[in-house]
């Protein structure tokens, strides 16, 4: 489909009475929205072991997930690899019953291939046995929820939250604080250090590329920097197609004043990007300031841990 027809889809359905649900129903239907695990597995299990590297010990975690989306795949991932909670909280209640029973049952078929993901983060008998609370339980993603301690909070707010400081072992998120205004990132990371024990980790995979890029292949990811900030809200400015822009450097900023170190970070660049910047493509003057590389990093993961601050003296 061409961007510029998505685009103005999804300005209509956010502007609609009853757009949600017409949505939705779309995205069923031009298959974006699918019950495939592993569309978001690879980079979980990614994810996991570049924390079991930085010292994260992974069973026995309670975790913080931002975003849920439509269907769970992480916090169920995050079963697998033992933790014992897992709050996951959305600001809209999108999850859908129906896709997600579907995606259990899709795991679990797929044992094998989940075994090769996490081999060596989870002995193969452990791993057997939660698959097998999964199968008895795919039908009932309710029920199976509260069997494995995952808790959904949607709507919820995640800058607000209820728990007492310290009382997470880890923040993540799994492609979505690219959606989130820098206002409200801010207040997200703001809250997400309070929540974070001294050992804790804040772990977020980040997609700072064009989205309409995923399904357009005539336009790079870096297409949406040709526009200036008023520009691109009249083009995408809704609920359903809000990125905010930012580059790697302006996260990695973001992460460091909420009070982390930052511990990791993960990029790809895009090869196309590049050559595209090398050619006739021009950036916006807001973003003339960039490094290429910066420019052109389609993908973001970091791994961050809170600063410990020495007590002033008495």
């Amino acid at each position: 489909m061409r961007w510029t027809t998505k685009a103005r889809i999804q300005r209509i359905c956010a502007a609609a009475p009853g757009g949600g649900v017409a949505y939705r129903q779309l995205q069923r239907r031009l298959g974006r929205l699918a019950a495939d695990p592993f569309r978001r597995l690879p980079q979980h299990a990614q994810m996991m072991r570049r924390l079991a590297e930085l010292g994260l010990r992974l069973d026995g975690l309670r975790c913080l997930e931002i975003g849920t989306g439509h269907i769970p795949i992480a916090p169920v991932a995050m079963h697998l690899c033992g933790a014992r909670e897992v709050v996951t909280v959305d600001l809209h209640r999108r999850l859908q019953p129906d896709l997600t029973s579907e995606m259990l049952h899709k795991l679990v078929a797929a044992e094998d291939q989940v075994l090769e993901l996490y081999d060596g983060l989870v002995s193969p008998m452990t791993l057997r046995a939660r698959l097998g609370v999964i199968a008895e339980l795919a039908d009932r993603p309710r029920e199976l929820f509260r069997r494995i301690g995952v808790r959904y909070l949607a709507p919820g707010d995640a800058s607000r939250m209820p728990d007492p400081d310290g009382s997470f072992d880890l923040s993540f998120s799994m492609t979505v604080l690219e959606h989130v205004t820098p206002r409200a990132l801010r207040a997200l990371l703001a809250e997400s250090r309070r929540l974070l024990g001294p050992d804790g980790f804040a772990a977020h995979l980040i997609d700072p590329s064009d989205h309409f890029a995923h399904q357009d292949p005539a336009i790079t990811r870096i297409n949406f920097l040709r526009y200036s900030a008023r520009q691109w809200v009249r083009i995408a400015g809704n609920e359903y197609a809000y990125c905010n822009r930012l580059r790697a450097p302006q996260l990695i900023r973001m992460f460091a004043d909420a009070g982390f170190g930052i511990e990791r970070c993960d990029r790809v660049v895009d090869a196309d990007s590049r050559a595209a910047l090398e050619g006739a493509f021009r950036v916006h003057e807001d973003f003339a300031s960039f490094d290429p590389v910066d420019l052109c990093t389609t993908e973001l993961t970091v791994y961050a841990r809170p600063k410990v601050f020495a007590a002033a003296p008495a």
